[in-house]
């Protein structure tokens, strides 16, 4: 048994070993690119503040109506670096994506999700969150858009203020949620975020159907920001 028990000990201890030895050779097939200057445009009944994006992205987060009159960066002084955008921009960025999964059925699409805006609350309150289904073509590099589902709570479902707290749609904003994880089901999404963190469940339509804290032994867990 002793004998026995060693072997087993052994083989425990050598398989991470084999594992690391073993390669993989991978040859990247293609590419493709959405281009950081891709635009979507808010619905129509949105409001107006919704029509341009980044406003609050300059020093102090103080407002800039004028659009391209913020230089844009990889990250704050003196590490980032210019990126060749300038910000407010004019409709709402559909990069960067926190979010991907195939769209069942639909060989080749994708569903992703945009993140939060630009990083906090306090510089996005005029992103809006969304969702859009995505068809890349590896062979010419480009990427379709083909729909876009723009987040919101018209039902109220939300328990706290939003940025957009006194109009009919309640669409969501960068400084509502920040969202980080995406997961289709048969009558909508789950998405995952971290400003609370908290689930929230959307019907096929992107509006909201409930929000659930994170708790652990009974006590809700909130994020710094």
């Amino acid at each position: 048994m002793r004998k026995l028990l060693l072997l087993a000990t052994a083989a425990i201890l050598l398989a991470p070993a084999a594992r690391a030895d073993t390669s993989f050779e991978a040859t990247l097939a293609g590419h493709a690119i959405l281009p950081a200057d891709s635009m979507a445009q808010p619905p129509a009944d949105a409001p107006q503040d919704a029509r341009s994006a980044g406003k609050f992205t300059g020093p102090g987060n103080l407002r800039t109506d004028r659009p391209a009159s913020i230089p844009g960066t990889t990250g704050p002084a003196p590490a980032g670096r210019p990126t060749g955008l300038a910000l407010p921009f004019t409709g709402q960025a559909i990069q960067g994506f926190s979010g991907i999964k195939p769209v069942e059925g639909a060989p080749g699409a994708y569903w992703v999700l945009t993140d939060n805006g630009f990083g906090n609350k306090r510089n996005s309150p005029d992103a809006l969150l969304m969702l859009h289904r995505i068809r890349p073509d590896f062979r010419s590099g480009q990427v379709a858009v083909e729909q876009t589902i723009f987040l919101s709570d018209p039902d109220r479902r939300i328990p706290f203020r939003i940025a957009h707290e006194g109009t009919e749609r309640r669409y969501l904003t960068g400084s509502d949620f920040d969202p980080e994880s995406i997961q289709p089901t048969a009558d909508g999404f789950w998405i995952g975020e971290e400003f609370g963190p908290f689930l929230i469940r959307l019907d096929r339509e992107g509006r909201v159907q409930q929000v659930i804290e994170t708790t652990i032994e009974g006590r809700p867990i909130r994020s710094p920001d």
